[in-house]
Formats: C-alpha cells, structure tokens, sequence
C-alpha cells in the first residue's frame, strides 16, 4: 500500500488500524530525511470482512446476508412514509420466515430422520451402532423392555439438543460480532477531541498537505503494487490535503494499488492511505506528523462508553459537530421523517444511519425466541396429537393444550416485535429495550424446558412410525414466503410508479427479486442437508420414509432451473460475440496511423464487450426469479396435491411425463449433494486458506456493507466501524488544522469514501473534493439501491463537497460513469464524470511501451496519466488562493 516495507502503525488494532511509513514518522533509517509533498495514511481494514477463518462459516449465513440486501434495495419514494414501512416490515418478516426454515431444517434431520425415523427402526439401528441406546423393544416384548430413551417423546428431547445448540449460536455470533465490528459510534453532538478552535470559514485560507489513502493490501504486502488481473471488487479511498502538518484522515479501502495518492480499497484486502503534510511546512507540536493526531483514533478508543453530548450545540463552536436534530440547522441529505428517503439526499447522512444497535438487537432477540419456539414445536407437536386420540392421563392432555397456546402466545409476541422496526436513523441511538431483549428468549427458552418435560413423559402404546407429525410445516413457510415476497412486489411496483428512475434495476423490483431469492436459497440449502442425511442414513431409501415430500420435489426443480439458465447463457453470449465484432470497427478507428493487429483488436474488443455483462444483470436477475416463481409455485402444488414424490405423482401418467419425473428427481438429488459438497469444500478451503477468504471477501464486500437492518443474524456490516472510524479521522482533522481534503475511492472503496463524506458535518464536508475511480455508485449501486444510491442522493452528494471527479473505463466490468451533471455549468466546474481513459494505454509499441501494454479493466487506474492530472486540478480547485500564514503559539484558530 505505501510503497515502503518499513511502515508503522500509528493507531488502531489487530482488526483495523492506521499505517505510515517509517520515514514519514521520524523513525526511518538515519541520515534519511522525510520526502518532501503528501505524506501517505495507510488505514487497513481488511480482517473485517477476510481476517480469521471463522469468516468461512460465514458461507452458512449466506441466505440472511441476501434478504438483509433485499430491505435496502427499496425504492426511493419521497412523501410515502407509510409505503416505505410496509416495505421494511414485509422485508423482516421474509427474513424471519428464513431463520424459522433454517431451525425447521435442523429438526428435520435431528428428531424427524435420526431421532423419529432411523432410531425407531431395528434395520436402521443395526447399520448405525451408535443410535442402539434409543432402540425400542422388538416385536413381542414386553412393555418397558427397551431402554429409557427408547421411548419416542425422549428421543425427541435428545434430539433438540441440536437445533437448540445451532439457535444459540446465532445467538453468540450475532452479539460477539456486534461488539467486535458495529459497535463503534459515529460522530454526534459531542464535542471533538482535539486542539481548541472552530473551523475557519469555508472561503478561507486554505491550510493543509495532500492525502491519499491506497488499497487494501495491508502492511505486510504493501510493497507489492496492484495485483495483477484482479477484477472483483475491489476498492480504495484516499484524501489529499493542501498544505498542512496534522495527520491526514484515513480511509478504508480495498485498493490495490500503491502509488495513487488517493486511498484505495480494493479487492479481498483492504485499506486506505492519505497524504498528510508538506514537507515545506513548519513543525507543530500539536500537530507533529510524528504520532496520531489526539482525539483522532476513532471509535476504537472513543467508543467504549456513551459520548457525552453537549446540551447546546452552537454552530460552529469550538469542538462542536454538526446534529441533525436541530432543525435550522439540517443538511439537505436529511428529511423530518426517518422512514421516509430523502427528496434531495441520501438516508446515509442521517446521525444514528450506521449506529443500529437498537434495532439488532431486538431483532436478535425474536429470531433467537423464533428459533427456540420452532424447536418446542416440533418436540410438542407429536406428543399433544397422540395425547389428543384419548385413553392416557387427562392432565398430559390438559397441558399440552396449554402449552400449545403458550406456544402460539409467544409466536405472535416474537411477530410483534418484528413488526415494529424499534429505530431511529434521525439522531444516535443509544436507547437499548433491556426487558424485551431479555424476556423474550428467556421466554422461549421456558418453553422449550417445560415442552422437552412434556414429551418426555411416559406414553405406553407411543411408537414412531412414518414421518414425524408436523410434515406440513415446510409447505406452510414456502407458501408464507410466497405471499409475502409477492405482496413485497405489489409495494414496490407502487413505491417505484410514484417517482420512476429509468435506471432502476427491474423497474425498483429488484428488492422483491432478491428476497425470493434469498428464500428459495435457504430452500435449497435445507433441502439439500436433508436429502444428504437421508441418504446417508439409507442409501436405498427402503428402511425410511425419508424427508418431506416437498424438499424432494424443490430439488426436482433445480435441473430445469439450470437449463433455463443455460439458454440465457447462450442467449448473452450470442450477444456478446455480436457486439464484440462491432467494437472492433470502434477500436480501429481510435488508433488511426497505427498498424493493424487483429489479435490485439479482437481482445480490446472483447474486455469491452464483456465488461457490458454487468448492465444485463438485471435480465439474469428477472429471468431466474420469474423461473424460481414459477418452479417453486409448481412444486408446492405437485407435493400437497399428490403427497408423493414426482416420480411417484406421475406413476400412471404418459411414459414421457414419467421419464422426465424420474430424470428431474434424481439428477435434482444429484445435483443438490454435489452442491452442498461443493459448498462444504469452498468453506474448508476458506477455513485453512488466506487467499480463499480473501477471494469470498469479495462477497462480503457489497454483502455487508449494509446493517443488519432486516436479519439479526447475517454477518456483521464492516461500514459501521469503518465510516464511523472514517468521519473521526477526516473531522478531527479538519477541526484541528483548518485544512481541505481529497478524498479518493476506488470500488468498493468509491462507495466507502461516499458513505464517509454523508455523514461528515456541513462544513467539513463543504472542505471535501472527491475521486472516484472504477466506481460501482451509479452502475450497481444507483440502479439496485435507488433510495440510496439514486440520482437524487448523488446529486446532493455533488452539491453539498467541494468538488468531484471521476474516472473511468470502457473495460472496467465493474466501474462506470455516476451520471451527475455539474452545478455550476463553466470552464471551473467540470462534469463529474471524465471521458472514458485509454485502455489500453498503447495500443501498439512504442517507445513508452516497448511490451504491448496490459488491459488494466478494473484495475491499476493509478497508473494512467489521467489520474495524476485529475488529482491535480482537484487540489487546485480546492485553494484558489495562497495558504494563510500559519497562526503562532497560543492563538487561538
């Protein structure tokens, strides 16, 4: 990241920290004196998102992390308050229905197939030994013969030990992440640490050196330069600052690139740099670039405890920062109703935006009571149906009635709790419901422990045989997550007819799209762990009756999903292939006079044709939903119209009819175990590999952007540590020096950098230029997160920071223009975005290039010319005049 294998860290911890090198920290080799220019702030952030190896089970979260996408990619609709709530909550109960699924799939294996089914038969027992203690007596013995945990209620207790264990440690990982990763508070209306002073106006001299915060490589690879061919996601963010001595805020970035003076944060590996004082200047001890700027450490060190707030904030009081709650004094990205997106902004520079504290944590406490629930309703269910044919004790059958409307009592109070969304983005939160949070899963729990008594109880004449009671339940959740994802459309087909944004992904369905993807993921998931244990119990599938009928028929529709998909395919590689020849008329005609080389043509031509698959997402996206929908609706149908297998279904139907069931079901079974092989493969990989989580860390970097707004349980959002962490740094730094900043982003990083620059106060952020390069804001995050991300937000975006450039390339898969216009139409005021830059650079050799120059795409954007240039007219655009004097000992700014 900083070009120099000497580099320490200035502030920070093992999971996020602030690097520079030696030489700019006064501990560099002796007799070396520090370089003269921007000093480079390195902020590394990587173990966010691919530290440990813990980060590979996070692969099992993956369907909670799809449908927590799909609450932010609601579309923006100003004055529809009540619409947009509606949206949150059918959105939290989609996710809700996923948690339930996820405990039902538990219980399937564990008491249905193991505990109900495989333990109570004699052949099943004697192929797995380990299962003889809960073998019941054989036919003809006498009453009691079979061992104490023979009886079925008890080995239905037994069993629950497994889901309980898997609810609990959602549990853990939700509450152990939320303390590790979000638990750091973003700025409010405390008073800044630092050196006494308010911030001069924003015509005024300018004070400061440039700053620029490179990628994510860490430290320890610093020196390596851009990696080669990387074209995820990759991100940075770095700031310049004119003139001054004070460390230079950092940002987080995932960049790979070690030159750009702006910080990066790019691919699996992230972090920032920045620039941070001239070597001109003269030294200052408050400002002395040889230890971390005080009060500049961020949430690490500020966040242990409640900040204290100030009763009166004054504009621009020394140490004051900017509040959105005094009205007079509100910035344009903010609106009075919280649940409502902003008219001229963006919901992400409302104070409490990335503090969700509140909001996890009463989610975290209904999805772990749902759980619970889920679990003593399959231990309760079979024993209050077999106290119910009469002849046993009238009390077991008096309390499993009254533990079935507990139960149903607690469901519906774990389904209020969801219903009320509990947050406040308008201001910081600090508020936390103790009683809710406690009593609900001590409640469940309660229940659980009476239901596990319940069905231990001694039943003479109770056997298992068939399926355990309660099959319906998986039909009965597909069928809720239908409703709710079509009735979720219908909301946001309104939402996005109300202001329709021709660049919105499906025309604003793209949340609905998601969450029925996320739910027919967690299907496919659960089925498959079903369908593999079942087989494993009995290959033959002559002992057992196996899993639910409809899990078999969900795997039934995945071959003819798949060919669906591969017709789409083709279909967009037949396009592909078309334009590709069309780009090569293009490419000759940009390098006239030069000589012909078709191979070298044909693969510019091809990096552009194939850099254009990225905007015809949203056909995939509507092409597999459509399918899903409609596979999905057949398969419910077929298993609670015909209770069988297809290949059972169509046993009397015509020959072809019967050969596709029996051809779908079993390469379906097929293909879901190597699937969940696969899946178990990559995690172990994942697991023992740094480069594999590295290359999954890519997932999480759009994935956990977002809080954990809709599932408790997804994993953690990496930006609540690092914009608050952001915003100290670059606030702090302007509250002490005055000074104005370049804050520059590629990828993922670009989207970092925005994020940052929203929530800092008015007039920090009317001192902030930003670059943006390879940037995702308008390509993938304007057209899926429109509330957010939409023209509106950018637009304010641009208006309310000094000035914004970005670049970008026709190779790039990822980046692309953000479409903002300039405000003020003149020579000084430039659009926003730069024409496309060469890529190649050469296109044949040349002096400069003797070796044929790479197609960069995505990465690399440091190296071309055009950014050092546009670097350089943001830094002037940001002093029009000489710095001022700077103010001698004892004054006050």
């Amino acid at each position: 990241m900083l070009g120099d294998p000497r580099t320490v860290r200035v502030t920070g911890d093992d999971t996020a920290a602030v690097f520079r090198r030696a030489e700019d920290t006064g501990t560099g080799p002796a007799g070396r004196h520090p370089r003269g220019g921007p000093v480079r702030e390195a902020y590394v952030w990587c173990n966010l998102t691919s530290g440990d190896g813990s980060r590979a089970l996070w692969l099992l979260l993956l369907p909670f992390m799809v449908v927590n996408l799909a609450h932010w990619m609601r579309p923006a609709a100003p004055a529809r308050p009540r619409m947009v709530r509606l949206y949150g909550l059918l959105v939290r109960l989609a996710a809700l229905t996923l948690t339930v699924l996820l405990v039902a799939a538990a219980c399937e294996v564990a008491l249905d197939l193991v505990a109900w089914q495989c333990a109570g038969t004699h052949a099943c027992v004697r192929r797995h030994s380990w299962l003889g203690f809960l073998e019941p007596a054989g036919p003809g013995a006498p009453a009691g013969a079979g061992g104490w945990w023979s009886a079925p209620g008890r080995r239905l207790a037994l069993a629950a030990a497994l889901p309980t264990a898997l609810t609990a440690l959602l549990w853990y990982l939700s509450h152990r992440t939320w303390r590790a990763y979000e638990s750091h508070q973003p700025l409010s209306a405390a008073p800044l640490p630092g050196a006494e002073g308010a911030l001069p106006s924003a015509g005024g001299p300018v004070r400061g050196a440039g700053a620029r915060m490179p990628g994510a490589h860490g430290p320890e690879r610093g020196t390596q330069g851009p990696l080669p061919g990387t074209h995820g996601l990759e991100s940075g963010v770095q700031v310049h600052v004119p003139g001054a001595n004070g460390p230079v805020p950092g940002t987080h970035g995932l960049e790979r690139d070690a030159d750009s003076p702006v910080a990066g944060a790019g691919g699996p590996e992230r972090g920032a740099r920045a620039s941070e004082r001239d070597a001109d200047s003269p030294g200052d001890p408050e400002r002395d670039a040889h230890g971390p700027v005080a009060g500049a450490h961020g949430p690490e060190r500020d966040a242990q405890g409640p900040l204290p707030e100030a009763p009166d904030p004054v504009p621009d009081a020394p140490g004051s920062v900017w509040d959105a709650r005094d009205p007079e004094r509100e910035a344009p990205g903010l609106v009075p109703d919280e649940h409502d997106s902003a008219p001229h902004g963006s919901a992400l520079a409302r104070p409490g935006f990335w503090y969700g504290r509140r909001l996890v944590a009463r989610l975290r406490a209904a999805h772990t009571a749902a759980g619970l629930l889920t679990v003593a309703g399959a231990v309760v269910t079979p024993a209050v149906r077999f106290d119910q044919r009469g002849g046993g004790p009238v009390v077991l059958e008096l309390l499993g009635r009254l533990l079935a409307v507990a139960l149903l009592a607690c469901g519906a109070a774990v389904v209020g709790v969801v219903c009320r969304r509990g947050r406040s983005e308008r201001r910081l939160d600090r508020r936390l419901d103790r009683h809710l949070v406690r009593a609900l899963p001590l409640a469940a729990s309660a229940l659980l422990l009476l239901g596990l008594l319940y069905a231990g109880w001694s039943r003479p004449g109770w056997q298992s045989a068939g399926r355990l009671p309660g099959d319906p339940a998986f039909g009965a959740l597909m069928l809720a997550q239908g409703l709710l994802v079509l009735t979720l459309a219908a909301v946001a087909g309104y939402l996005h007819r109300r202001r329709p944004d021709p660049r919105a992904g499906m025309r604003g369905l793209g949340g609905p799209a998601v969450a029925l993807l996320a739910c027919a993921l967690g299907g496919v998931i659960s089925g498959g762990v079903a369908q593999r244990v079942a087989d494993w119990l009995d290959g033959t599938r002559a002992l057992l009756a196996g899993p639910p009928v409809l899990l078999t028929w969900q795997a039934s529709a995945i071959p003819p999903l798949l060919a669906v998909l591969l017709l789409l395919t083709a279909a967009l590689a037949t396009r592909t292939a078309r334009l590709a020849r069309a780009e090569r008329d293009r490419v000759r005609r940009e390098h006239p006079g030069e000589p012909e080389d078709p191979s070298r043509t044909r693969a510019i031509a091809h990096a552009r044709a194939m850099a254009t698959l990225t905007d015809r997402a949203p056909l995939v996206i509507a092409v597999l939903t459509a399918t899903t929908l409609v596979l999905g609706s057949a398969a419910l149908a077929g298993a609670l119209a015909t209770r069988e297998t297809p290949d059972g279904a169509a046993h009397h139907a015509h020959h072809l009819v019967q050969a596709v069931a029996e051809t779908s079901q079993a390469l379906g079974s097929w293909l879901v175990g190597l699937g969940f092989l696969l899946f178990v493969t990559w995690g172990r990989r994942a697991y023992k590999d740094a480069s594999a989580r590295r290359t999954i860390g890519i997932l999480w970097d759009v994935g956990t952007f977002w809080p954990r707004a809709a599932h408790p349980f997804a994993p953690p959002c990496y930006a609540e540590r690092a914009v608050p962490d952001l915003t100290w740094r670059m606030a702090t730094w302007t509250r002490r020096t005055g000074g104005r900043l370049v804050l520059s982003g590629h990828s993922q990083g670009s989207v970092l950098a925005a994020a940052a620059a929203w929530q800092l106060p008015p007039p920090v952020r009317a001192r902030v230029a930003l670059l943006t390069y390879g940037s995702p804001l308008e390509r993938l995050y304007g057209r899926w997160f429109p509330a957010h991300f939409g023209p509106p937000a950018l637009a304010a975006l641009h208006h309310d920071i000094a000035c914004w450039r970005n670049l970008y390339r026709r190779t790039d898969p990822i980046g692309g223009p953000v479409r903002v216009p300039a405000w003020i139409p003149d020579d000084t005021a430039p659009d926003v975005d730069h024409e496309p830059l060469r890529d190649p650079l050469a296109y044949g050799r040349s002096t400069d290039h003797p070796i044929p120059a790479p197609i960069l795409g995505h990465s690399d954007y440091q190296s071309d010319p055009a950014f050092t240039r546009e670097r350089t007219r943001l830094l002037t655009r940001l002093r029009p005049q000489l710095p001022g004097q700077r103010p001698g000992p004892g004054t006050r700014g």
